[in-house]
């Protein structure tokens, strides 16, 4: 029986077929039952050479905020930390290829509905050394326990250096923790101590990958003992009645970029109902804020 393909559940049955034409079934019932998952290059539809392309987007925003050169990303150390690393959706049309991608936006819009809201645009460009881990946390930022069985924000990461083991670097997760309803207490947080009461497990993902999980779920990092750089493209979504990181009606998004890609109006909550102003535009429909309300595919 093809429920999609009854059309009484309009705003759940294109992601239903989405999921079902790029089979990503596996990945959803993973989501389901651990809170993260990998979507592997093939299953994402990027044309030949998009990895590539993307991450030397990601190294060339880094090169020209900072004013300095990097040579090969497999070889190479970072010159100084990448501080100026967000806003990234005017910089490339890689980077917003990336989000416009349609398994990006199923996995988006799975989580936090069809009027997902891309909310923070970062990039992680980490080397090797240093003895710094990421201490276990969730991306449901100021919710106090308990925090809702749905996620108010997903994370949809494009890995563009291989994590192969431990040693590149990698994000690590809890799984079954997005099921908890709360973040992370101080011990649980640095996992890296001995007999802390978690353990949690390193991301493995090829080049290419999207590694997706919703804001429920604990994850941290690792140092990088392999030479060379890790970059990932991070893209954090949230529902419309959160706070975005970036306000994109204020700056930081070309009316060219919108006009080749009309998609970002959207997608960037350009005709979001609010906030309002004294010039507030009339095209910000008001009825799709409130189906949000009503609905959690909305």
């Amino acid at each position: 029986m093809d429920i999609a393909g009854l059309g009484r559940y309009p705003n759940a049955d294109p992601l239903v077929r989405t999921i079902i034409e790029h089979d990503l079934e596996r990945n959803i019932v993973e989501l389901d039952a651990y809170g993260f998952t990998v979507i592997p290059p093939e299953k994402l539809g990027a044309p030949p050479g998009f990895t590539d392309r993307l991450r030397e987007a990601i190294l060339g925003v880094y090169t020209r905020r900072h004013d300095v050169e990097i040579d090969d990303h497999r070889t190479a150390d970072l010159p100084v930390p990448n501080r100026r690393y967000k806003q990234l959706i005017d910089e490339d049309d890689a980077i917003t290829e990336a989000a416009l991608n349609p398994v990006t936006l199923a996995m988006a819009r799975w989580h936090c509905g069809q009027s997902a809201i891309l909310g923070v645009t970062s990039s992680i460009i980490k080397p090797r050394g240093g003895e710094d881990h990421l201490m276990l946390h969730n991306d449901t930022h100021g919710a106090p326990p308990p925090q809702a069985a749905y996620p108010h924000f997903v994370n949809t990461s494009w890995v563009l250096t291989d994590y192969d083991s431990v040693d590149d670097g990698p994000t690590v997760f809890v799984p079954g923790s997005h099921r908890w309803g709360r973040a992370p207490t101080p011990q649980e947080a640095e996992f890296w101590r001995e007999g802390a009461p978690v353990e949690p497990v390193p991301l493995q993902a090829e080049a290419g990958s999207l590694a997706v999980w919703g804001g429920n779920m604990w994850h941290g990092a690792v140092p990088r003992t392999t030479p060379g750089l890790r970059v990932t493209l991070v893209l954090g979504w949230t529902r419309p009645y959160m706070k975005p990181v970036h306000m994109w009606q204020f700056g930081g998004i070309s009316a060219e970029r919108v006009e080749r890609y009309p998609e970002l109006t959207r997608v960037l909550g350009l005709n979001h109902h609010y906030p309002q102003g004294d010039e507030r535009p009339e095209d910000r429909p008001v009825e799709s804020f409130m189906a949000a309300g009503q609905d959690q595919f909305a």
